[in-house]
């Protein structure tokens, strides 16, 4: 998982950020390829590497992408609203969530629910601050440990998604 990425498929993964930023969903094979300027095999070979390298996660019956890190194209307890224009997105985490806002140079309201307890958090970001928090006091808890201490090359977390 993690594996490099090719210009090429850098390219694309901003492509697709932004298309799912914008629209909240899959954007599709042919607005993808438009957005790169490519032909749809091009786009699909693209999709294809980013998800072998573990950037992606698709449907197993439709195909359809279900996230690209950080965003979900479908709906989580990882609740984004955009501040400016109250239109919410999803991501996969609530780490994710609070990366949604300098990703895309944007303030947002990240709302989650604690995963101990199940009270609501909420956290707004904007200008790479963290500018409000409720409830005040709010730590991550973040119990990945391993993950940061040791390489694991075939570990993929997008099998749990």
């Amino acid at each position: 998982m993690w594996g490099r990425l090719t210009t090429r498929e850098r390219q694309a993964r901003r492509a697709l950020l932004e298309l799912i930023f914008m629209t909240g969903r899959d954007p599709g094979l042919k607005a993808l390829a438009s957005r790169l300027e490519v032909s749809e095999s091009v786009a699909a070979k693209l999709l294809s590497a980013l998800e072998r390298k573990g950037f992606l996660v698709r449907d197993r019956r439709s195909n359809r992408i279900k996230a690209a890190y950080p965003l979900s194209a479908r709906p989580t307890q990882h609740q984004v609203t955009l501040k400016d224009t109250g239109q919410r997105r999803y991501a996969l985490c609530a780490i994710d969530a609070l990366g949604v806002a300098p990703l895309f140079a944007r303030a947002v309201i990240a709302n989650a629910k604690c995963p101990h307890c199940g009270r609501s958090i909420r956290v707004h970001v904007e200008d790479n601050q963290i500018m409000a928090v409720k409830p005040a006091g709010v730590v991550v808890w973040y119990t990945l440990s391993e993950l940061l201490t040791k390489q694991r090359p075939n570990l993929n977390l997008a099998e749990a998604h």
